[in-house]
């Protein structure tokens, strides 16, 4: 098997992995799919680094209630996939309120035998 192709079925399973992880602050899960050189941009234009995503799942100041995730659409170019995920969902961040729809645009990337998420953004949509 060529260990830099990534299939679709790759990012789909990596994006229902990290789903799982996020609904349950599952650390350990979320260290073994973001890169340790992570860039993402929260809807506020705050740019994320892995260690601040993973602290605040250490922390639990993100609660989620209930969701569930769509993926819309993969793009792949050799080791890279670029995934669009739209996940409804209910919590709270830092006690303070959270419900609606939610876009992620993420940049997956194959090393070795794992993807890993080297980029991302998100953003609230409109009701």
């Amino acid at each position: 098997m060529d260990k830099t192709k990534i299939t679709r079925e790759n990012v789909v399973e990596a994006e229902n992995k990290l789903f799982s992880a996020q609904l349950v602050s599952n650390v350990e899960i979320l260290d073994q799919l973001l890169h340790d050189d992570l860039l993402a941009v929260a809807p506020t234009g705050e740019i994320i680094t892995k260690e601040m995503d993973l602290n605040s799942h250490k922390a639990k100041t993100m609660i989620i209630e209930n969701a569930s995730i769509e993926i819309d659409d993969i793009k792949i170019t050799g080791d890279t996939a670029l995934s669009i995920v739209t996940m409804t969902a209910k919590g709270s961040i830092m006690e303070t309120p959270l419900k609606g729809k939610f876009r992620y645009f993420r940049v997956w990337k194959r090393f070795d035998d794992s993807l890993k998420i080297i980029g991302a953004s998100f953003m609230q949509l409109p009701d």
